[in-house]
């Protein structure tokens, strides 16, 4: 299968582009308020940062620049010029050089290539930081932006935004009518889906999607009623219906109970709520042990299948296509893939194309298979696989040549690697946590993370009482019960007025301490305590009478918000006697 390399196509020609994010946990559907009975909200996780990796040729990192690369994640800029991060994201999507995210008021921010008017700002400007997506029906420059959206999907040069009320807002590279708007004609603002049979100018629209997907150049999305439709690119049978013929408006797939869809490079993948799995299209992503064409769905083997097959893939909760490529993730939190598998792809630790699916490895060890994970997605325009775990970390697997498996290298990896923290460079000491999204784009890689610290500080003194002019030492432990790190970790202690600073000591990092014999305050360093950690500091004071007795009271910071901040502070009386 030959897969393109040319990054700004201006017609049909043949291309991929990246699946749509799926976050870390399951889709719940409830009524929006005020956006009529199809209304649906399905936004999939807390609001986060962005983070971005890999190629950044056409600023689809967003960091404000567009040389280089990136092997570790980094924040997407949350302005310009870039002094503080994108926040109060809930999903990523990436296409060929674009980026798409949506934020948790409902609005969708746009970076990377806009040659084909994918970033939907009402320009064909290609843009290194975010900015917003218009309006539907706005006209450049836009006053109004698009509001409302619940979800996002990237192809390879077309976006998508599920809106609350359950139809679908459209924009970019239109060649093959992968827009669903009833024409060819590339949008640089948002437009909406058509209703099935309509004809341009479309006077009713399609509704009641709960999940979409956009491919190289055709779409594909699931309706409350678990009906599938598709519309724009067909020559390889990708849209379903039983022909090669292109469709710029919606067609009607004969497969129901669908809860996941995705649309690779030739071909789709659909998920029904009995766990089992069809494929449309052509190629080895069809997974029922051939690689023909099929322009019907056909069933997906079970692993370890040979054609005929007699048993089929069960328990798949959630698809994602890459180029000739897919993966499911199970509801015991197995992952599985199929198809090409030229760079590792499939993380079954060769380079061997598979006709029926396998099991995903565990890291560096295919005894074992990958567990614990809740999402999946794949790179349509590479060749590049992600998965994204229940304890918030994320594994990657297969090309790697400009960084996007995010491990500090630009090696290839036939098994899941795990993803670096910020700011690491390999071998990374700390790596990446707190992650509630994922995405794949061409050669970049999104995830939005939301890091979470839970500090609590304990301290108790010796002796108990303490002789007047005696010496008390006092022992504080800080401990991170968060899901994830803790950075910059600062325990500060002003000391008692009736005490006399005598030493200090810690387990890990170092205090800054006042002269011996003096009252002032002693901080300790303790850099990042990564989860389940703690850390000790041990203070020595000499005791001047005073009351009844002395008090301390220590407390402890981080960079790394803490929901319970309440716990951070301790405090001890010790009496004089």
């Amino acid at each position: 299968m030959h897969v393109p390399t040319l990054r700004r196509p201006l017609a049909a020609v043949t291309g991929v582009v990246a699946a749509l994010v799926l976050s870390a946990f399951s889709p719940a559907y409830a009524d929006h308020a005020g956006a009529g009975a199809d209304a649906r909200d399905i936004r999939t996780g807390p609001p986060g940062t962005a983070l971005t990796w890999g190629a950044n040729d056409l600023g689809q990192l967003g960091d404000g620049n567009t040389v280089g690369a990136s092997k570790v994640p980094g924040r997407v800029c949350g302005n310009a010029p870039c002094t503080v991060p994108l926040d109060k994201v809930v999903q990523v999507a990436g296409g060929d050089g674009h980026s798409v995210a949506l934020l948790e008021d409902g609005s969708v921010l746009t970076w990377g290539d806009n040659a084909s008017g994918q970033l939907g700002d009402g320009s064909n400007t290609d843009r290194s930081t975010p900015v917003r997506a218009c309006a539907v029906g706005e006209t450049a420059p836009c006053t109004k932006f698009l509001t409302g959206a619940v979800s996002v999907a990237a192809g390879e040069y077309h976006s998508f935004a599920l809106l609350a009320d359950g139809t679908v807002a459209s924009w970019g590279s239109n060649a093959s009518g992968q827009l669903g708007d009833g024409t060819n004609t590339y949008r640089n603002i948002p437009g909406l889906v058509c209703e099935q049979f309509e004809t341009a100018p479309c006077q009713s629209f399609l509704t009641r999607v709960t999940t979409l997907s956009a491919g190289y150049a055709h779409s594909i999305a699931a309706r409350s009623d678990g009906s599938v439709v598709t519309w724009g690119y067909n020559a390889s049978g990708q849209l379903g219906d039983g022909t090669t013929t292109s469709r710029t408006t919606p067609v009607q797939v004969n497969l129901y109970n669908a809860v996941s869809v995705a649309a690779g490079l030739n071909h789709s993948v659909v998920a029904r709520t009995d766990g089992t799995v069809y494929t449309f299209g052509s190629g080895h992503p069809l997974g029922n042990g051939q690689s023909g064409q099929s322009a019907s769905p056909v069933q997906v083997c079970a692993v370890g299948q040979t054609a005929p097959c007699s048993a089929f893939l069960t328990g798949v909760k959630s698809v994602a296509a890459g180029s000739a490529h897919n993966l499911a993730a199970r509801t015991d939190g197995s992952v599985v893939s199929w198809g090409v598998n030229n760079n590792g792809e499939l993380g079954d630790g060769t380079v061997t194309t598979r006709d029926v699916p396998v099991q995903v490895c565990a890291p560096d060890n295919c005894a074992k298979h990958l567990s614990g994970v809740t999402a999946v997605a794949a790179a349509i325009t590479d060749t590049h696989s992600v998965a994204l775990r229940s304890d918030g970390s994320v594994r990657a697997w297969g090309r790697n040549d400009a960084g996007q498996l995010g491990d500090g290298t630009t090696t290839d990896r036939h098994l899941p690697i795990r993803v670096c923290a910020l700011g690491q460079t390999a071998p990374c000491a700390r790596l990446l946590e707190g992650v509630t999204a994922i995405g794949a784009g061409d050669r970049h890689t999104l995830a939005v993370t939301r890091p979470l610290a839970d500090l609590a500080t304990s301290i108790s003194a010796s002796p108990e009482p303490v002789a007047d002019g005696g010496t008390l030492t006092y022992s504080v432990r800080v401990h991170n019960y968060g899901p994830t790190s803790a950075d910059d970790v600062v325990l500060t202690d002003h000391l008692p007025a009736n005490a006399r600073y005598a030493g200090a000591s810690t387990s890990v990092g170092f205090c800054d301490t006042p002269p011996t014999g003096t009252t002032d305050t002693v901080t300790c360093h303790f850099g990042t305590l990564g989860r389940g950690a703690a850390a000790t500091v041990t203070i020595s004071v000499k005791v001047r009478a005073s009351g009844g007795g002395v008090t301390n009271k220590v407390s402890a910071t981080s960079d790394t918000q803490d929901p319970r901040p309440d716990n951070n502070d301790a405090t001890i009386t010790t009496p004089i006697g």
